[in-house]
C-alpha cells in the first residue's frame, strides 16, 4: 500500500502524561506562550512550514478559538535569536483528561536541529500542568519525521479499524527499525 499524494491522517495517543522526556533548548533558541496577535506568526508559519495543509486566518480561529487567556495558557512559540517566531505547538484538549498536542511546525530551514524535542516536552509538561492525565495528537502517514520523534516521546498508534491498520504497516515499513517494528498494528 503506498499513501495517495496527501498521505492520510491518522491518530496517536499516549496513555498518560508521566515520564515525559525532557530536552533543553539549545541557545540562542527560546520558548514563550501565545501574546495577542500571534496569529499572524500561526499563519504565516504554516503557510511555509506545513505543505499539506491550507490555511488562511479562519483555520487559526476555528480550530484555538479567540480566548487569549486560554492561548496564552496552553500555546507556545519556539523564537530564534531576534525573538521571530519560527515554530509553534499548542497543547490544547479534547476533554479534562486528554491533552491534544495540536498545530505542530517548525520552519523548514530551522528543521534538523533537535528544536521539536524540547518544544514536544513543554507542550507535553504544560498539559500535564493543567491536569490532563493522557495525550493524544493527530498527524500524516507523510510526515515520517514527526511520526518518528512522537514515538520517541510514547505516542502509540490508535488502530480502530482495517483502514488504520493499513495506514500504520504502511508508516512501519518506510520507518523501518525502531518502535513500530515490533508493534502489533491491528484493530482490537
Amino acid at each position: 500500500m503506498t499513501d495517495p499524494p496527501q498521505g492520510r491522517r491518522v491518530t496517536m495517543r499516549r496513555p498518560d502524561l508521566a515520564g515525559i522526556p525532557q530536552f533543553t533548548l539549545p541557545e540562542p533558541f527560546a520558548l514563550r506562550r501565545y501574546r495577542p496577535r500571534d496569529e499572524e506568526h500561526w499563519l504565516a508559519m504554516h503557510r511555509v512550514g506545513d505543505t499539506l495543509g491550507r490555511f488562511t486566518p479562519r483555520t487559526f480561529v476555528e480550530q484555538f478559538g479567540t480566548d487569549a487567556e486560554v492561548l496564552a495558557l496552553r500555546q507556545y512559540y519556539l523564537c530564534d535569536a531576534a525573538a521571530a517566531p519560527i515554530g509553534t505547538a499548542t497543547a490544547w484538549y479534547d476533554d479534562a483528561e486528554t491533552g491534544r498536542v495540536h498545530w505542530v511546525v517548525i520552519a523548514p530551514e530551522y528543521r534538523g536541529r533537535g528544536l521539536a524535542k524540547p518544544m514536544l516536552a513543554a507542550v507535553c509538561n504544560r498539559m500535564r500542568q493543567l491536569g490532563h492525565t493522557r495525550a493524544r495528537l493527530g498527524t500524516n502517514t507523510l510526515r515520517l519525521p514527526a511520526i518518528g520523534l512522537y514515538l520517541k516521546f510514547g505516542f502509540r498508534p490508535e488502530i480502530n479499524g482495517p483502514d488504520d491498520t493499513e495506514a500504520w504497516r504502511g508508516v512501519r515499513a518506510r520507518l523501518g527499525a525502531g518502535p513500530l517494528a515490533e508493534m502489533e498494528l491491528s484493530a482490537g
